[in-house]
């Protein structure tokens, strides 16, 4: 029997590469991506499906559109369900969103970024039925992102001002509203303290390695106790 996987996530997700000018960008391949490892790692009993969209946030749409991607893609909670009806039926939705609630105009704490990751764990929970059809709704594993570290550049600098220090507080604050909620959670910086990428936002190829590995571990013992 297959157990299925969808991880739903932003640029980290989306495998962003970082880069000393900040942007444009491109992506590390399919096999190097944290969700590629994590898919490897699993193995054959387990599909995985991803979802990643940079700019994505939990539960806001974004000030503008972003060439042809319409504000309200970004928002990872309104957009949850569809992704979900997508690949169904599943047995789990992991998430890990909330680097871009870090942003210096949102104003948003560690505390209120953890409460709407748990807002969108809430969503991907009342997804039961999908579209018209007879499948429950999947388990979930919320992932609190890996705290970002010093921007070179000064436009991630300004965007993310103040973001270090939150996000390092993010971990902490997520474990306990998702033990709260009753839903599992697992704390990136328990295995990677802060970002490495050049750009001090996204991960480097190696903390991708980490990431997935780390994940699949949690997913094991996730699915051997369902099956219990």
């Amino acid at each position: 029997m297959t157990y299925n996987v969808l991880v739903y996530g932003d640029s980290n997700t989306w495998g962003w590469k970082g880069v000393e000018v900040a942007f444009p960008s491109s992506r590390y391949a399919d096999n190097e991506r944290w969700a590629g490892v994590l898919a490897a790692e699993l193995g054959d009993k387990f599909k995985v499906s991803v979802d990643g969209l940079t700019v994505r946030s939990t539960n806001l749409d974004e000030p503008a559109a972003w060439n042809s991607v319409p504000a309200d893609a970004f928002n990872g909670a309104k957009n949850l369900p569809a992704a979900i009806a997508r690949e169904m039926p599943l047995d789990l939705v992991v998430i890990m969103l909330g680097t871009n609630d870090l942003k210096n105009d949102l104003a948003r704490s560690a505390e209120d970024i953890a409460d709407a990751i748990i807002e969108v764990a809430k969503v991907a929970k009342g997804t039961e039925g999908g579209v018209a059809y007879t499948y429950r709704a999947p388990e979930v594993l919320v992932i609190s992102p890996p705290p970002v570290s010093t921007m070179a550049h000064p436009d991630f600098a300004a965007m993310f001002e103040g973001g270090q220090e939150k996000s390092r507080k993010l971990g902490a604050a997520l474990k306990a509203a998702a033990n709260a909620a009753g839903i599992e959670s697992f704390d990136a910086s328990v295995v990677i303290p802060e970002a490495a990428g050049l750009d001090g936002l996204h991960m480097s190829a190696e903390q991708h390695k980490i990431l997935g590995r780390a994940v699949a571990k949690k997913i094991h013992v996730m699915a051997d106790a369902a099956v219990d």
